[in-house]
């Protein structure tokens, strides 16, 4: 039995981990050798033990930066003492002390990262938004209710979701500061153009819906990777195309919905999804003949992957743009458009797309740029229809599963508690369930046995 000093009995845990450690590297030197099922079991008490010990570094990062005892003359920070000491870099200093203030700040969300609710990669997102958000947002992240709400959506989403509605909790709160930030990212905005006698060298900066026009007009060109080019010189091909169609007047006059020829696309959109409730807060705002200088709250537009967009930026592209009404019920399904075609393209691909966001296949995050719409009763096999409800979101390579296994697909409703809905008026938009991806079963249509099920989340 390890005797501490008097005063020190707590730290007797601490003086056992070394010797825990070393055994358990020993006790996995033949894990090769154990069956999956074994290894799958280790590796997730691995993984409950890494939160834990997240938990305890958290806590003695912020009593030591508190107390200053680490730093030294040169210091700069207690960030860059810390890196100094690790040797691992500022950054991942600055990371690693952001997770601590997180964990120490909001208990509820400690509490799931040490029981394996919270994974370390969502409670970075969480720490990276609380540490940089306004006061007002970071405030509202430590109450009790928002702590509840954020632990609720890590359990049921994947990082990539989780930033996003994260982003979107935090710009409902506090709109000026996504506004603020929109309006640096625009100060920021350059486009270098270097000739030298070798080539033309290109830098630059664009804010993000300036950077989704450009990618839909890129992509719009039809010039993808394949086997003779790279994604990289793929997207160098699509930008001199669009110079070379620019130079010799070819405009994007054509209709979205017209065909097109061989290997172009349809005209580029950069699609808004923008709850009624918004729309009408940004007419009051105009329509005020006094209008405030700070927009009110109220559940941001999004582009179609969930990204908040600015107010001021949703009336610059209303000012001039082609509107798509999508009716959606109160689930928040996009309900049919009643036009009836074999390919899904113009309004019903839109529809799908603010439905699905991404691929639907469980763990797959490619998103709605590199995905196509699967008939789920085939056209062809079964004689469904190019309806909205019949539609499902598929990157190329799931689509390509779907036919290859030949594989029914059945959609769930949304996880209970994520579905928007018209709100009361005057019930605070950080009250608001956040947006979750559909959900989809798919199995074999031979034998009925599932390849791929979604996670059925907490009970």
């Amino acid at each position: 039995m390890f005797e501490a000093p008097q005063g020190e009995v707590t730290r007797e845990p601490l003086a056992v981990l070394g010797a825990s450690a070393s055994a358990l590297v020993e006790c996995v030197a033949e894990c090769a050798d154990w069956s999956g099922p074994e290894r799958s079991a280790a590796l997730t008490s691995l993984d409950l033990v890494a939160a834990q010990l997240s938990r305890a570094r958290a806590r003695l990062l912020v009593a030591e930066r508190d107390a200053g005892t680490s730093q030294r003359p040169g210091d700069r920070s207690f960030e860059a003492a810390r890196a100094r000491q690790t040797r691992t870099g500022t950054a991942e200093a600055t990371r690693e002390v952001r997770q601590a203030d997180a964990l120490v700040s909001m208990p509820a969300v400690a509490d799931a990262v040490g029981d394996g609710r919270v994974p370390l990669g969502h409670l970075d997102v969480l720490a990276r938004v609380a540490a940089t958000a306004s006061p007002e947002v970071a405030r509202a992240l430590r109450s009790a209710d928002m702590q509840a709400t954020v632990v609720s959506m890590a359990e049921r989403q994947s990082v990539p979701d989780f930033a996003r509605s994260i982003a979107q909790l935090a710009a409902a709160r506090d709109p000026q500061a996504l506004e603020d930030s929109h309006e640096s990212a625009r100060r920021e905005r350059s486009l270098v153009l270097s000739h030298q006698a070798r080539g033309t060298y290109l830098k630059g900066f664009l804010d993000r819906v300036a950077g989704e026009a450009l990618q839909a007009a890129l992509d719009s060109t039809g010039l993808a990777p394949d086997e003779t080019r790279s994604s990289e010189q793929a997207r160098a091909d699509a930008l001199v195309a669009l110079a070379r169609r620019a130079c010799a007047g070819q405009g994007a006059t054509r209709d979205a919905d017209a065909p097109t020829e061989a290997g172009a696309g349809s005209r580029p959109h950069v699609s808004l999804i923008v709850p009624a409730e918004t729309f009408a807060a940004l007419r009051e705002h105009h329509r005020s003949a006094d209008a405030p200088e700070s927009w009110a709250r109220a559940t941001p537009a999004s582009l179609e992957d969930g990204t908040p967009v600015a107010m001021s930026e949703l009336a610059q592209a209303l000012c001039d743009c082609e509107l798509t009404r999508i009716v959606v019920s109160a689930e928040g399904v996009p309900l049919d458009l009643g036009r009836t075609r074999r390919t899904y393209s113009g309004v019903h691909r839109r529809a799908v797309v603010a439905r699905d966001r991404q691929c639907a296949w469980n763990g797959c995050q490619t998103s709605a740029r590199w995905s196509q719409v699967h008939h789920i009763r085939w056209w062809d096999r079964d004689g469904g229809s190019t309806s909205v409800e019949n539609g499902v979101l598929l990157c190329d390579y799931h689509h390509h599963e779907v036919h290859r296994q030949d594989l029914t697909i059945e959609r769930h409703a949304r996880p209970p508690g994520f579905v928007r809905r018209h709100r009361p008026s005057g019930r605070p938009p950080d009250a608001e369930p956040p947006f979750a991806p559909m959900r989809y079963t798919f199995r074999r249509r031979r034998d009925g046995r599932t390849v791929n099920a979604p996670d059925p989340g907490p009970t």
